[in-house]
């Protein structure tokens, strides 16, 4: 591919990065944990792009978009953990509910964050369509296979930088940044309900 086709691909990607979603929700709530939380789950995010990307550079993303029974069960686990997650940012413990604090401020390790952006990207099956999409305008036949490895790259490290980014404007300056832990529990309250808006809107749908 050209220099032009590679920055028209980068700039789709970005795009699609950006768009407003439950991805979106979910980097929200974990940066509200902590900077380690956010990252973790920004990078996490784009490890599951990466996953879907490569599907589609080699063809093999017709599975989930062509077959039914896979998108359904994917569509539904992902509103079920939606679910999961609204239901457990409603009830995180508010600061100096319980002897320990810390625990009460930061209710989210940075490996459930690294789940949580695996999974909200990986249980949603759209990822698997805009990728086929995408990629069905750049990737030909004959493409090498280093080259269909690269585009899988460009949009999972897209997709990961724009979330850290999120991250780092969150977490601004020193510890947790414009963030006390009343604010942090709040904004926790705000996602579960929006998560649970989200799961009961897509259940609705399906």
């Amino acid at each position: 591919m050209d220099f032009l086709s590679w920055l028209s691909l980068a700039g789709i990607c970005a795009l699609g990065a950006m768009s407003p979603g439950p991805s979106l929700l979910i980097i929200l709530r974990c940066a509200a944990a902590g900077p380690r939380q956010g990252l973790a789950s920004a990078i996490a995010h784009g490890a599951a792009v990466a996953l879907y990307a490569g599907l589609t550079a080699f063809g093999l993303a017709v599975l989930v978009t062509h077959t039914p029974l896979i998108f359904s069960l994917l569509q539904w686990a992902g509103a079920a953990m939606l679910l999961y997650l609204g239901w457990k940012a409603l009830r995180a413990p508010a600061p100096g509910s319980t002897s320990d604090s810390q625990k009460a401020v930061e209710p989210i390790s940075v490996r459930r964050a690294a789940l949580q952006g695996f999974g909200i990207a990986f249980f949603n099956p759209k990822v698997a369509i805009f990728f086929t999409a995408l990629f069905s305008q750049f990737v030909s036949v004959e493409q090498e296979l280093t080259t269909r490895l690269a585009m899988a790259g460009l949009a999972a490290g897209i997709d990961a930088a724009w979330y850290a980014l999120i991250t780092a404007f969150v977490t601004l300056g020193n510890g947790r940044g414009w963030l006390g832990a009343t604010t942090a529990h709040r904004l926790q309250q705000l996602f579960g309900v929006l998560l649970l808006a989200l799961a009961a809107r897509l259940v609705l749908s399906l």
